[in-house]
């Protein structure tokens, strides 16, 4: 690449054929580079500079083609500026308005229908603000195109009908599908492993944006820390922190230089069916709710199992796992046994950085078992668990029923009954851009038609633990 940036690089190109030429020419190397397996780190930043360049031209491909449409505006309308429409449904950005702009006001419109609950727009924001530059302008252009509301009414058509469901579209509605399939082959060019087909679900209906904290017993959604992203890889940097000093007038200062770290969290694809008759698909926009409900619960279940013990190995690496054999373990006073002061030991077991914002999660048996424990003098040993929300010795409890909840002295085996940390030093990645996938007939075990359509739901999310000196987790061990 030369000397110039991305944006100079696009600046050269003065046509909108020019533009989707360059694009064409970056597909073709990314294609290339994705054939070698394993990237080198000079392929790798090859990879990066490409995909950066592409979000850059297409940028640029947007805004000549605006100038076309404004000049023919004004030509017609005999000079002059104009506020141009937008074929985006009820979503009018003004002129000059940029990509961010334009997702804002559909954000905005979403939430103030209702559609959207609050959280969502936030993660959506979160993203085009905090992300990577080429990730910032693929979530722009992502939540205009599948929060249109025509693209929502196209959907609900293919649901109710998925081979002829389309020759029902009016020209708005055309219009937005195709937009998003735009979107769509510029979130794949920045993948190296995304080559399926399928349908972008709606903006309202895309688990990265609507999973609740609420949907299973499963805290970590709400305590750790969650990120979204448009690639394959969430790419993060820790440190141990910097050291400060006392020190005499005029002597030299230490190096207090923190060694970082950068930590990689790869996305993992997960799935979930839903079978629907004939007559249920026929009341489009009401099933669309009720297949929400469905597939994101489906998915909640299925994501709440992987973050705490998920292997890593096609799945996302669960904070139990992570922790497993690491020096964040704590043993237990007497050997397969679990006593009050076990709880003290894992508490006071935890570095003081990371005590502040320090909680517990435990599963609802073994909270039971502790809110049982008295003094010999009959009163609880901890009264916090009581409490409506509980807390353990002052600090935040909640249930992960995913943790382990029994052990057997029988039994050889690690049992993880009891984790305390920092929460925000476990990160979950939701990547945007879910896809549905039509089975237009559905056959029953005799071969014949069963009156049902089939909805495959496929979304891409990973976790796991970047600093294991945040968090200690209590291991009763036992032996048969």
């Amino acid at each position: 690449m030369s000397d110039l940036t991305v944006d100079e690089l696009a600046a050269m190109l003065t046509t909108p054929a020019a533009c989707v030429g360059r694009m064409q020419e970056i597909k073709t190397e990314t294609d290339r580079l994705k054939n070698f397996g394993k990237l080198t780190g000079a392929q790798e930043i090859r990879t990066s500079q490409l995909l950066e360049e592409f979000a850059a031209v297409d940028k640029r491909r947007r805004e000549l083609e605006r100038e076309e449409q404004l000049d023919k505006v004004r030509a017609a309308a005999g000079g002059g500026a104009v506020e141009h429409g937008t074929p985006f449904g009820s979503y009018r950005p003004s002129v000059g308005g940029t990509e961010r702009d334009n997702a804002m006001r559909v954000l905005d419109g979403l939430t103030r229908s209702g559609e959207l609950p609050d959280y969502g727009a936030e993660r959506v924001e979160r993203l085009m603000t905090n992300g990577a530059r080429h990730e910032q302008g693929v979530t722009a252009q992502w939540t205009t195109a599948t929060g249109d509301p025509a693209y929502l009414r196209a959907f609900a058509k293919l649901c109710a009908d998925p081979e002829r469901g389309h020759m029902e579209w009016d020209e708005q509605e055309r219009g937005a599908y195709q937009r998003v399939r735009e979107v769509q082959g510029l979130m794949r060019s920045m993948s190296l492993t995304d080559n399926a087909g399928g349908y972008m679900v709606p903006l309202t209906l895309d688990p990265a944006i609507l999973l609740t904290n609420n949907g299973s017993i499963n805290p970590l959604r709400q305590i750790s820390r969650t990120v979204q992203t448009a690639t394959d890889t969430w790419n993060g940097v820790t440190s141990a922190g910097v050291t400060a000093e006392w020190t005499a007038e005029g002597a030299e200062v230490a190096d207090a230089s923190p060694t970082l770290g950068q930590p990689s969290i790869p996305v993992h694809k997960g799935d979930a069916y839903v079978e629907y008759s004939f007559e249920v698909g026929m009341d489009a926009m009401n099933f669309l709710a009720e297949l929400q409900g469905l597939l994101v619960d489906a998915a909640d279940q299925l994501n709440a199992t992987a973050y705490t013990t998920g292997t890593g190995s096609g799945q996302p690496t669960g904070i139990i796992t992570a922790l497993d054999g690491t020096s964040s373990e704590v043993a237990p006073a007497t050997p397969e046994t679990l006593a009050s002061g076990d709880v003290y030991a894992v508490q006071n077991a935890l570095g003081p950085r990371w005590q502040a914002r320090a909680q517990w999660c435990a599963n609802l048996a073994i909270i039971n078992t502790l809110a049982q424990m008295e003094t010999t003098a009959g009163a609880l040993k901890f009264p916090g668990l009581q409490a409506t929300p509980p807390t353990l010795l002052r600090k935040p409890l909640s249930e992960l029923s995913n943790m382990d909840g029994t052990f057997s002295t029988s039994a050889t085996a690690d049992n993880f009954l009891l984790l305390y940390g920092d929460f925000q030093q476990f990160i979950i990645v939701d990547r945007i851009g879910a896809q549905l996938e039509f089975l237009p007939m559905v056959i029953g075990a005799n071969r014949r038609p069963t009156g049902k359509r089939g909805a495959l739901l496929w979304w891409r999310t990973g976790s796991d633990v970047v600093v294991d000196g945040a968090f200690k987790v209590l291991n009763i061990a036992t032996t048969a």
